[in-house]
């Protein structure tokens, strides 16, 4: 194994090419994959401590090979950066984790901190380091319209530095819609925003799923809220999230919310958590059925056959910038329980020492090795909740991939 690594290392030194890192980077995640496995079978197994002192020699190899090139090229340490580090184009930024609802499977920590406009500023100014060359901010919580002056005071800020830096950059806002307004709708469509509306379908499912934390009916509110979006010209699109145990109202729940003015939707399905075969099989009869509807509704789109996501979702390690200014694998702040524990087994840096974004870029075998790192040396049932996420992602992406196909091959048969 080692000599394998140390063969496209050297052979990248010799002749950089970004296909050889991915190349790297897809055999270091099937070793780890062939791990996890491993200690699911047999905790004890000594192949898989074997494999484990392996992987965490090379988990920054990306960094190795940093290091190295730069004795060989030195003052080239941006040529070096862009052609080694995968750039990343957003960051998420947790405004507030205030919130008027309390989601099942929503594991973001409730309570009232707030980022300061300093974590704020100097977050925007460490994206705009980035390699990309289409960047975004993505507003997050918490209920990030509770904190929409501070919102506006980053639009603000992103508008006039990114001209610096000659960067193209939109924001995406994730909301409940329940502090929805026309005059926040009227702003976001001058600003480049697209909004993902957090909806679960109709009042039963919607109330069950999202509840509100003092009883407080809010459903009613917030459809009204959807009329200021649905009747402007501002990108939208609903996003709803299913349990094993309501998946099989997914469809019903689609329906629901394309009879209440949704035209994009996105379904999710809810990630740590254990997802068995009856339940993966009504995820995937449920999906076809939306993607059959959606065939002969062609004013519908459905997002997850879009370019815009990615599979397995588990593995997206998006970062994400917290109240207090950790920079986070965006994996903590979806998975763990534990807040405190989070802010120890994900942090990546911080908004005060963090100079260039690049640098802190990670990839798909990074953040598994991350999440097996966390949770597979504590907890075995959570090790298998992780690779029953992959493994459920990998086949849904795959479903995704060929219905996307297979809609190809019908509008050229059109």
């Amino acid at each position: 194994m080692e000599k394998a690594v140390e063969f496209i290392i050297n052979s990248y030194l010799s002749s950089p090419y970004k296909r050889k890192l991915d190349y790297l980077d897809n055999f270091l995640f099937s070793l780890l994959f062939r791990k996890e496995n491993l200690l699911l079978r047999n905790p004890g197994s000594k192949s898989a401590k074997e494999i484990e002192g392996f992987l965490g020699k090379y988990y920054d190899y990306r960094d190795m090979i940093y290091k190295r090139m730069i004795k060989l090229n030195p003052g080239r340490e941006n040529k070096l950066i862009e052609d080694i580090y995968l750039p990343p184009d957003r960051l998420v930024f947790l405004l507030t984790h205030n919130c008027q609802l309390r989601c099942k499977y929503c594991r973001v920590r409730k309570f009232t901190a707030s980022m300061d406009r300093d974590v704020l500023f100097k977050g925007i100014d460490l994206l705009l380091t980035s390699n990309a060359d289409e960047l975004q901010v993505q507003f997050f919580g918490g209920e990030p319209l509770l904190k929409y002056g501070l919102l506006k005071k980053a639009v603000e800020y992103t508008n006039k530095a990114r001209l610096n830096n000659k960067k193209s950059v939109s924001f995406l806002l994730t909301s409940n819609g329940i502090e929805l307004t026309k005059e926040k709708v009227d702003f976001f469509r001058k600003h480049n925003f697209t909004v993902e509306f957090s909806i679960d379908g109709e009042i039963k499912n919607q109330l069950s799923s999202r509840k509100s934390p003092n009883g407080i009916n809010y459903y009613a509110k917030m459809l009204s809220n959807f009329n200021y979006l649905k009747k402007s010209r501002l990108p939208y699109y609903s996003i709803s999230v299913f349990m094993p145990e309501n998946v099989s109202n997914m469809f019903e729940s689609f329906l629901s919310l394309v009879n209440s003015g949704f035209e994009r939707l996105q379904i999710n399905y809810a990630l740590g958590v254990f997802w068995d075969k009856k339940a993966s099989h009504m995820l995937f009869n449920q999906t076809r059925k939306v993607i059959d509807f959606v065939r002969k509704n062609k004013n519908i789109e459905f997002i997850n056959l879009s370019s815009m996501r990615k599979e397995p979702v588990v593995l997206n390690a998006e970062l994400t910038l917290d109240c207090d200014g950790g920079i986070y694998l965006e994996s903590g702040i979806c998975l763990e329980e534990d807040f405190a524990a989070m802010k120890d087994k994900f942090k990546v840096s911080s908004i005060k020492t963090a100079k260039n974004i690049n640098l802190l870029s990670t990839s798909d075998f990074r953040n598994f090795y991350n999440l097996s790192r966390v949770y597979g040396r504590v907890s075995p049932l959570f090790r298998k909740i992780i690779v029953n996420n992959i493994k459920l992602g990998s086949e849904y992406g795959k479903l995704l991939e060929y219905e996307q196909g297979r809609g190809s091959r019908s509008e050229k048969e059109d």
